[in-house]
């Protein structure tokens, strides 16, 4: 009797140890969700349509002395930049000065023409009296003696080849005198042109703003100057800028796009028209949506010495506010595939044998193979488009043999049975 109690208390502290422990399998409960594929990206706000703001066509020294504040909210017709040309002041005081010069001229040939007509006008006067009294002379002409006759002839037509010429002098100085004048009244005119070509180029070195927006600063290529200065780089004021370069942008705040770039692999999955989701955490975490506009054919290397190629989409946004503006960065959320209120399995529960799909639900201790289909997958994650309901429990990890239950059927009949003896080839 001892003996057979020392043996049962043997057994008992014994057989804990011979038992083996029941292995821990990952499960997942499932239930119905909306399934969704995106692709994340990183991008940038723009607008649509930006007034661009440039130098007037003017070839002098030009430097901006006055340049509104880079994000500052402007109205139409806010003066926003004043450039200054020194050189163009200069050639405007030197044509206006120029100008008094040639009134003067022409007020002073005025007089004199004045004048030689007045003395070529009394020329005539007094030839016409000259003529009349040699009329009354004529009168005499048949009482005088022959030699008295011919004097009085001859006198009679010296004062009439005198008027003849008086009159042709007359017309020719009428005629030099409208010359001088056309010719100063043209010089006049031209010069009134260029003072005020000149006027309305100081003029445009004051630019206003198109319309309402936020201000932005252009920038241009850095290289250098006369003297060793440097030209180009960010606008600011003071600095030295060309006919026809960019000084500022006012972007139209009513239509706002994003520009983001993807890898080459994600580039390939992206179509016209796809929802994105777009959050601006620099404008209050503001949340919007949008829709992919249009996809670029080229694409950039992210560095230099990199293979990997980027490209450009642009995504529209549906709706704006007033709290985003260009240059914030945005968090763009591609949807690329979108199915609601469906069953969706991770990928790693799903297993291939023999060809087949199988999922391992669980059935109280052990675990059923099921049969399934699947539809839309990726990476991490499947639709299962047949042979579950969606509230089971799935295994994620294959479990042993031990614990997999052969015998049971499941209601659409889709368990399976498997000779675990031979080899099997399981893919996660």
């Amino acid at each position: 009797m001892k003996n057979t109690f020392i043996h049962i208390i043997l057994f008992i502290i014994i057989l804990p140890t011979c038992t083996t422990p029941r292995p821990k399998i990952i499960i997942f409960d499932l239930h119905r969700c909306d399934y969704l594929e995106a692709i994340d990206a990183l991008g940038t706000i723009q607008a649509v349509n930006n007034n661009t703001l440039i130098t007037p066509r003017i070839y002098s020294n030009l430097t901006i002395i006055h340049l509104a504040e880079e994000g500052v909210y402007v109205n139409k017709g806010d003066t926003i930049c004043i450039i200054s040309a020194p050189d163009l002041i200069k050639s405007l005081e030197s044509y206006r000065s120029d100008l008094e010069k040639m009134e003067a001229e022409m007020r002073s040939l005025l007089a004199d023409n004045a004048m030689q007509l007045s003395l070529l006008e009394a020329q005539v006067e007094t030839n016409e009296a000259r003529i009349a009294i040699s009329n009354l002379d004529s009168i005499q002409i048949k009482f005088a003696t022959p030699v008295k006759q011919r004097l009085i002839a001859l006198e009679m037509e010296k004062v009439s080849i005198e008027k003849m010429k008086l009159k042709k002098k007359l017309a020719a100085r009428k005629k030099i005198d409208n010359s001088e004048l056309m010719q100063i009244r043209s010089r006049i005119l031209m010069q009134n042109n260029r003072i005020q070509i000149s006027q309305n180029q100081l003029n445009s070195l004051k630019l206003v703003s198109p319309c309402n927006g936020f201000v932005m600063h252009c920038e241009s290529p850095k290289f250098w100057g006369p003297g060793g200065s440097t030209v180009g780089g960010k606008i600011e004021e003071g600095s030295i800028v060309f006919t026809n370069m960019q000084l500022l942008q006012i972007p139209d705040i009513r239509q706002m796009q994003v520009a983001v770039e993807v890898p080459e692999n994600d580039y390939k999955r992206i179509k016209e028209g796809q929802e994105v989701l777009i959050r601006v955490e620099a404008a209050a975490d503001l949340l919007t949506t949008g829709k992919i506009q249009r996809k670029t054919l080229a694409g950039n290397k992210t560095q230099e010495e990199s293979s990997i190629k980027t490209y450009e989409v642009i995504i529209s946004v549906d709706s704006c506010h007033l709290k985003i503006k260009p240059g914030l960065s945005a968090n763009c959320k591609i949807i690329i595939d979108q199915v609601r209120d469906t069953i969706v399995v991770p990928a790693a529960a799903i297993f291939v044998r023999d060809s087949l799909k199988i999922v391992y639900v669980a059935s109280g201790e052990y675990f059923m193979p099921i049969t399934v289909e699947t539809g839309l997958s990726n990476s991490s994650k499947s639709i299962i488009a047949k042979g579950l309901s969606g509230n089971e429990t799935i295994a994620l990890m294959e479990p042993p043999h031990k614990l997999i239950r052969k015998d049971v059927k499941s209601k659409e009949d889709n368990t399976i049975n498997f000779d675990f003896n031979k080899k099997d080839s399981v893919f996660k």
